[in-house]
Order: C-alpha cells, then structure tokens, then sequence
C-alpha cells in the first residue's frame, strides 16, 4: 500500500472508531501522516512511510495483493486523564487489525517488538511483502498548544 492510500485507510479506521483524524505533513521530509485527537483531548501525531514491495514502481498502478485480513484483537481502553503513549500505540494498531483489510498481514506496535524502537509508533506488513510505517513525531498533552521538537514525546498524552 502506497503512503496516499495508507494515510486514507488510517483516517478512515480512525474516523470509524470515533476519533477525531485529518490529514497531516511537514512539507517535503514528512509528506503523508495524520493527526488524531483522542477522547480525552490529548493529540498525536503519526508520519506514514512506506517501504515498496519488490517490483513495486511508482509510475505503474499500484497491484495490492489480498488474502485473510488479521485475526481482530482486543482495543485497549483509553484511560481516563493522562494515557500513556505506549498505550496509544497499542490502540491505534488494534483500530488498523480490526479494520478488516485483506491487504493487511499483520500490525505491531513499536515498543511490542522484541527489539524496542527509539520512538514509539507502528508498523504494518502487507501481503504483497509492502510494508508501512507510523513513528509518532509529535504529542500533546490536552491544553498543550504546540508541540515541542519533533520525536521527543512525553511519556503520556
């Protein structure tokens, strides 16, 4: 899944389980992402990047391939107050198994991996070898009014 169909897939899982999702960029070095508000008001912000399925050329239409969508998983719930971001990573991830796209292999959370990323975020493998990935860059507290440098997140939104 190219980074213009991926960021649509993830806003309208987003939008359908009721959270508030609109496009997202940071011009040229961060082209595609989504920012989501989540019930309690506190925001994320994701990056989409793709990594091509081998073959895979830009100027040609793009070939999805589909099989068994994911297994659904349980959402976590979102706590009320402060959520910690590693909680947020889970839950996006369980919104995008459970959105029953037979494109999808499978979602994982950054810091479920058994070699922790540096940042949280997601992953996505598709069944055409495609793979996405959503780093958070930025997060807000509710009432925050601007995010700090990109990357450096609190430990809860």
């Amino acid at each position: 899944m190219r980074p213009a169909r991926f960021q649509q897939f993830a806003l309208a899982s987003y939008q359908a389980a009721g959270l508030h999702a609109e496009p997202w960029a940071e011009g040229t070095s961060r082209p595609f992402g989504v920012k989501i508000r989540l019930p309690g008001g506190a925001e994320v912000w994701h990056a989409v990047t793709t990594q091509p399925r081998d073959g895979d050329r830009p100027d040609e239409p793009e070939e999805p391939v589909e099989k068994d969508a994911p297994q659904p998983v349980d959402v976590p719930e979102l706590p009320a107050g402060r959520v910690p971001v590693v909680v947020v990573e889970r839950y996006l991830a369980a919104l995008l198994t459970n959105a029953g796209s037979a494109e999808i292999a499978r979602v994982y959370g950054y810091t479920d991996r058994e070699q922790r990323g540096s940042v949280a975020g997601f992953g996505v493998e598709f069944w055409s070898g495609a793979k996405a990935f959503a780093p958070f860059v930025h997060a807000l507290r509710p009432g925050q009014a601007a995010p700090g440098q990109g990357f450096d997140l609190p430990r809860e939104v």
